[in-house]
């Protein structure tokens, strides 16, 4: 169950970098563009959120129930934890920056859809989700290239 898991979120990860990438450009576009705010900037902005949220879950289900190195790593203490580096990036690092990123999209989101000119909408869309997605990139586990496309 936890490799299936973990595949999952890791491939699961690409479609929300993609989707972030995406998204950015078009909120930029649309913002310096003085473009209007239609069905597809919602959609595409929808569409980031929920795949946002969809890690998180994925995300949450591996931390708190299915992963070593989640909750059962504060088993051995706090400062432990803080003193493995391995331990720290996913029990700390990792999940804090990441639902951090989660936070921050959705503000975008809401922000966004709240704003009455499309300009506004656009400009919120990008400054939150660039914020985001900044961060996102900080917390993928670049440095170790065998994660980057697990398998089952």
């Amino acid at each position: 169950m936890y490799n299936t898991f973990v595949f999952i979120h890791s491939w699961t990860r690409w479609i929300v970098v993609i989707l972030a990438v995406v998204a950015i450009v078009n909120a930029l576009s649309g913002w310096l563009g003085n473009k209007t705010y239609g069905k597809k900037d919602n959609a595409l902005n929808a569409s980031f959120t929920g795949f946002m949220h969809l890690q998180l879950l994925i995300g949450l289900i591996l931390y708190f129930f299915l992963s070593p190195l989640g909750l059962d790593a504060f088993g051995a203490g706090m400062g432990a934890v803080m003193k493995n580096e391995g331990l720290r990036y996913w029990a700390v690092e990792h999940f804090t920056i990441m639902l951090l990123a989660v936070v921050l999209v959705q503000v975008g989101r809401s922000t966004s859809k709240k704003a009455r000119a499309a300009i506004k909408k656009h400009k919120r869309a990008a400054i939150w989700f660039s914020i985001a997605f900044l961060l996102m990139m900080t917390r993928i586990p670049w440095q170790e290239s065998a994660r980057l496309f697990r398998g089952l």
